[in-house]
């Protein structure tokens, strides 16, 4: 009775907030008028939504599911993700991001592929980016399986039922409000999630439901619990000897390397252009690095999940039974929803990335000049419109058939995509917006050597830790990309200046 009770609120929240993110998507398209709004919604939002927005996006389903299931499975040694990767990803968006605001904002670059490709000038950087970041549909592949099992054990539903659902839901206000829908939604979800993962990191410090050894009390009757089930995952473990990901000091620095151009995905990256006004850039990092930073808090949850319950449970199960276990239904229920809302707030700047990439850098900027010459720029950009709707249908259905019946190497697919991108994206986008010496050859060598690297090592010689072939492949495009512009021939000194000091955008 208990679990149908729940099963029933989460419905009731389920019900709710959908109706909510459709709502904004019907507001969404009122402000979506051409393919530039659909695509970043320029000068839209200020810094505390698109913070909240941010913190959503740079979230999945791993968040709350996997990096406690982690925890669950092999202790306090597994902390070392949830402390690092955040600290990459700051650094690399402090280095770039105003780079990326500014001059994105002067040249009308309607992507990171767009940017990239006007920062070098070079027509190569920007199509080899654009390909590369259809790859993000196995990332979005790997969402929608985490949405299925949240809607089959958090509300009882068929799994592919919510694979229907969730990607419906998804394309749906998607497609109707584009980038505006996206970043609305998104700020409702971040809010939500800072708001749960607050809750989790309360629960870690009080320890509810764990039975105290010794008298300890808090995280230390945690830390006893989990120690007494096996030795090896107590606090007093800095690494965890065999585990491909922090057995040693070198691994785990990798961690840190290989998310530092982390917000160089293409999904991530285009919220700068959506700022209002560039001077609010260090605002919006103000806010924007402590709300994300609380997130990580969610690890603790599969800790206390492991010393409540014991071993036996699914490891990414370990925060919807955490919640079913202490909540009461109707609370449970909103809780479960909001790891849903982790979920989608992720998959829906997926969908646009993908379809921006189809619209504006494939079409747009590459076959109009060739096919549409006679067109004017209007009718160009209402096409380009259509397209990335039509797109978001595209994108939907490929998403439901990757997941439909996902195949075991999914998780290792979907690293081809993000770590191909993050080693790619190193030396062209993080280096080269802070070094005005960085060349175009330099740019492409930086980008095969990132791509071509990671391919192999993750692909072809079979390394299973990605963040650790990312990583290496990060820090030898970089390498590359230093080396290489030394060598060649500057961009025009005039071209560098408006990258780097561009004029203000007219009104």
């Amino acid at each position: 009775m208990e679990s149908a009770n729940i099963g029933t609120w989460g419905w009731i929240w389920v019900v709710v907030f959908l109706c909510l993110f459709v709502g904004m998507g019907v507001y969404g398209m009122r402000k979506t008028k051409t393919e530039e709004d659909f695509a970043v919604a320029r000068g839209s939002y200020g810094p505390i939504l698109l913070a909240f927005a941010f913190a959503a996006t740079i979230a999945s389903g791993a968040t709350f599911m996997s990096v406690p299931g982690m925890a669950y499975s092999i202790g306090f040694g597994s902390l070392w993700g949830p402390a690092l990767y955040p600290i990459g990803i700051y650094i690399g968006m402090v280095l770039a991001i105003k780079l990326i605001k500014r001059a994105g904002d002067r040249f009308k670059s309607n992507s990171l592929a767009d940017f990239m490709g006007q920062r070098y000038q070079s027509e190569f950087l920007r199509i080899a980016f654009a390909l590369l970041s259809i790859l993000l549909i196995y990332y979005i592949a790997a969402q929608v399986v985490a949405a299925a099992t949240m809607f089959e054990v958090l509300l009882d539903l068929n799994y592919k039922t919510g694979i229907l659902v969730s990607v419906g839901v998804i394309a749906l206000y998607v497609g109707m409000g584009g980038s505006h829908a996206d970043i609305m939604t998104d700020g409702v979800q971040g809010v939500m999630m800072v708001l749960i993962a607050l809750i989790i990191g309360a629960m870690f410090i009080l320890a509810p439901g764990v039975e105290s050894i010794d008298g300890a009390s808090g995280p230390a009757a945690i830390n006893a619990a989990v120690s007494a089930q096996d030795s090896s995952l107590g606090w007093d473990n800095y690494f965890v000897t065999g585990n491909i990901f922090f057995d040693n000091i070198w691994l785990v620095l990798l961690i840190l390397v290989a998310h530092i151009p982390f917000a160089m995905n293409p999904h991530i990256g285009k919220l700068a252009f959506a700022l209002k006004d560039p001077k609010q850039i260090r605002t919006f990092l103000l806010i924007a690095i402590p709300i994300s930073s609380i997130l990580t808090l969610t690890v603790l949850g599969g800790l206390h999940a492991r010393a409540m319950v014991g071993e036996g449970l699914r490891p990414d199960s370990a925060i919807p039974i955490l919640f079913t276990e202490l909540f009461p239904p109707f609370l449970a229920g909103m809780l479960g929803v909001g790891v849903l809302s982790a979920i989608m707030s992720t998959s829906d700047g997926l969908f646009i990335a993908i379809a921006v990439t189809l619209s504006n850098d494939l079409y747009k900027r590459t076959l109009a000049p060739v096919i549409h010459k006679h067109k004017s720029e209007q009718q160009i950009d209402h096409i380009a419109l259509n397209i990335s709707r039509v797109s978001i249908l595209v994108v939907a259905a490929a998403a439901v058939a990757l997941a439909w019946d996902p195949p075991k190497f999914l998780a290792v697919l979907l690293w081809v995509g993000v770590g191909a991108i993050v080693s790619g994206a190193a030396g062209p986008l993080v280096i080269g917006s802070m070094w005005r010496r960085a060349t175009k050859a330099g740019a492409i060598a930086s980008f095969l050597t990132g791509v071509l690297l990671y391919g192999y090592l993750y692909v072809v010689y079979g390394w299973k830790n990605p963040f650790g072939a990312a990583g290496t492949c990060i820090i030898a495009a970089s390498l590359v990309m230093v080396v290489v512009s030394l060598l060649t021939k500057p961009l025009p000194k005039e071209h560098v200046d408006l990258v780097f000091n561009p004029r203000p955008v007219p009104a």
